[in-house]
C-alpha cells in the first residue's frame, strides 16, 4: 500500500521594496523605502519631471511625474 502526505505548498515571493512618495513642497517629491532616502523628482519649468537618486544620479528627464517616479523606484530596485 502506498501512503502519501499531502500538505499545502506555501508560496515564496521576493519582498518587493516599497516606495513611498512625500510632497514636499510644489514641485518636488521625495521618495523613501523603509526609512532610507531613495531620491526625488522636481518639475521642470512647468515642462516636465526630473528624477534624481539619493547619491545625486540624475536619471533623466521625463514628460509625465508617473514616468520620473517609475525611473526612480526602478533605480531603487536596482540599487
Amino acid at each position: 500500500m502506498t501512503m502519501t502526505l499531502d500538505r499545502p505548498r506555501s508560496a515564496v515571493t521576493e519582498a518587493t521594496p516599497t516606495v513611498r512618495w512625500h510632497a514636499h513642497q510644489a514641485g518636488v517629491w521625495v521618495a523613501y523605502e523603509a526609512d532610507r532616502f531613495v531620491g526625488m523628482v522636481e518639475e521642470f519649468s512647468r515642462n516636465g519631471f526630473t528624477a534624481t537618486t539619493r547619491l545625486g544620479k540624475h536619471l533623466g528627464h521625463f514628460p509625465t511625474l508617473d514616468q520620473a517616479k517609475a525611473a526612480l523606484e526602478r533605480s531603487a530596485i536596482e540599487d
